[in-house]
């Protein structure tokens, strides 16, 4: 039976509940389904930082096969560089605007399989939720038929009735007909054929669920050359692992000798040996200590065990660090595998040390502190001058973008152009080209006379549900740095961690902890008491909350109760300094 490489709506959500990855600038850690090719793109630049024999840095360039790119952290289509929240890889060719981390490869071009099918390597818009592959067409199953065969073809009927099944090229009423087999064609059920050759095709065809309506297994008196049948695959048997003494692999001791203590695979008297990290030892009075493989005594002098390595003869004032290395805190420091002298002011940036008064560090990269410095994932920038944005911890230079600041939005690690669309779930923003009858559903952007979206959870749309199940316009979600200073600085907010979300009759009640009021740039920040309540009016258009997260909620201005944005500041070690220090630029009078 020829088979499509579609994957059918409810196998790929099966297949996008797989583990997620997390990439440079796409940071994940709520486990958002992405698609199952997105994981061998991740971290595929040489860590050595060394590219074609030649030294690179990883802060501006990507290696891909010995060739360099512009980019930091991109990721590699064979000796190509692309951003995979912008791009997809099929064998070897890249295709844009359609990001590996929801797409399906289908030849040599990626789609969207939410919006899309490939149907013997054509891809075709999706007309139904439910829409399969006939042929190079594609077919509604409920009011449709994908009849014929691979040799003569496979072609769409419309379905006479519910009780319809295919027969050959043809369609037949199971009800008053059945499928002859020789020839494939409908005859009535009082026809001869009729006893002898159905025993119930429908019935084979239930049993075999790989199998198009009308076809039968191969391998049952048909012929795959001539008449349509389908293969179904082996039913494995899963042999019951075998406790008998003398099965092959099965470990075999006492269990009434020494209390059954073990080592490994080994068997041993704790009165006269030691285990440690698998390793027996003679036992000593006292030595009832493990370090790695070695015992030792707690009252030995000048040992001290750092990482599972058993060190002797140290002097006195010695210590670990947190790698395990042996240090003397009185006149060496450990940055991270290696050990410094001590440097009066000095501090540690990765291997490296580093003075905070002249330097700044940005995730283990030292720079040199010139103004107000502030650091964008690896690199140092000064966020007041207006010539460069932030986005996920990717840097990008507006005078180069030709863009100005005011205009300038990120989405995710990727700056957002004209034309293009957003859509956000935790922590994992996709950027798309936008079209007309789309929208957003978290990080999915599908298309909205297929598909309905419930706070980010997408439900197949029927005939009898057409109307959107968003109602009411909800909050938007949107990164701090995206905020318009005047929503920001000049309305009343609120910031708070989510403790649970709860619904009723459509409205979502949130309740929050740690929560703090700031009344407009001049006002005071005061601590609410706790549990606070807020409630959002409809459920499925407001975007997703994660209980734990702390959230910035900006409500509408002249001080309104409704909530017009959120901003997830889970990831910003200081939500109030970050808030703070953003209006703090503003030029405006002393309250």
């Amino acid at each position: 039976m020829e088979r499509n490489t579609m994957t059918t709506p409810l196998l790929m959500f099966v297949l996008l509940t797989l583990p997620s990855y997390s990439a440079h600038g796409q940071v994940n850690p709520f486990g958002i389904p992405v698609s199952v090719h997105a994981g061998k793109f991740y971290g595929t630049s040489p860590r050595d930082h060394v590219c074609g024999g030649l030294n690179y840095d990883v802060l501006e360039y990507t290696c891909c096969e010995g060739v360099p790119h512009n980019g930091a952290g991109l990721s590699c289509c064979g000796n190509r560089a692309f951003n995979l929240t912008q791009a997809s890889c099929c064998e070897g060719q890249l295709t844009l605007n359609v990001s590996q981390l929801v797409s399906d490869c289908c030849g040599f071009r990626a789609y969207d399989p939410l919006n899309q099918l490939c149907c013997n390597s054509r891809i075709l818009n999706r007309t139904h939720p439910h829409a399969k592959c006939c042929g190079k067409e594609c077919y509604n199953e409920d009011h449709q038929l994908c009849c014929g065969n691979i040799v003569k073809g496979r072609k769409v009927l419309t379905k006479m009735s519910s009780h319809h099944r295919c027969c050959g090229d043809h369609q037949f009423d199971q009800q008053s007909h059945c499928c002859c087999s020789e020839p494939l064609s409908p005859e009535p059920l009082n026809a001869s054929c009729c006893e002898s050759s159905s025993s119930n095709l429908t019935e084979i065809d239930a049993s075999s669920p790989n199998c198009m309506p009308g076809e039968r297994p191969c391998g049952r008196g048909v012929n795959p050359k001539t008449e349509g049948c389908c293969v179904n695959p082996p039913s494995f048997l899963v042999q019951p692992y075998s406790h008998h003494p003398n099965s092959a692999g099965t470990r075999r001791h006492n269990p009434g000798v020494y209390n059954g203590a073990s080592c490994g695979s080994q068997v041993y008297n704790p009165d006269i040996k030691i285990c440690c990290a698998g390793k027996l030892s003679n036992r000593v009075l006292g030595k009832n200590l493990c370090c790695g493989t070695t015992p030792y005594a707690v009252e030995e002098r000048r040992v001290l065990c750092c990482n599972q390595t058993l060190h002797r003869g140290v002097e006195a004032g010695h210590q670990c660090s947190p790698g395990g290395h042996l240090y003397l805190p009185s006149r060496e420091m450990v940055c991270e595998s290696h050990v410094h002298l001590n440097d009066p002011g000095k501090h540690c940036c990765g291997e490296e040390t580093y003075n905070p008064k002249d330097e700044i560090c940005c995730n283990g990269h030292k720079h040199r502190r010139l103004g107000n410095m502030s650091c964008c994932g690896g690199k140092a920038y000064d966020p007041s001058s207006g010539q460069m944005k932030c986005c996920a911890e990717t840097l990008y230079n507006l005078q180069v973008q030709d863009r100005l600041s005011e205009e300038a939005q990120c989405c995710g690690s990727v700056l957002m152009e004209a034309g293009s669309t957003c859509c956000s779930a935790p922590g994992l923003d996709l950027l798309y080209p936008t079209q007309s009858g789309f929208t957003c559903c978290g990080h999915r952007y599908p298309n909205s006379s297929l598909w309905s979206c419930c706070a980010g959870v997408l439900h197949p749309r029927t005939e009898r549900n057409t109307t959107s199940m968003n109602m009411i316009p909800g909050p938007r979600l949107l990164p701090l740095g995206d905020l318009k200073t005047e929503d920001l600085c000049y309305t009343e907010v609120l910031l708070g961690t989510v403790e649970s979300v709860s619904v009723n009759k459509n409205k979502r009640s949130i309740v929050m902890v740690n929560v703090m009021s700031m009344q407009a740039t001049c006002g005071p920040v005061n601590a609410l008491p706790a549990p606070q309540y807020l409630t959002l009016p409809d459920h499925c258009s407001s975007p997703e909350l994660v209980p734990g997260n702390t959230y910035l909620w900006v409500k509408t201005r002249h001080f309104s109760d409704t909530i017009n944005v959120i901003s997830d500041l889970s990831d910003h070690s200081s939500p109030l300094h970050s808030i703070l220090f953003r209006c703090s630029k503003l030029y405006i009078e002393p309250c």
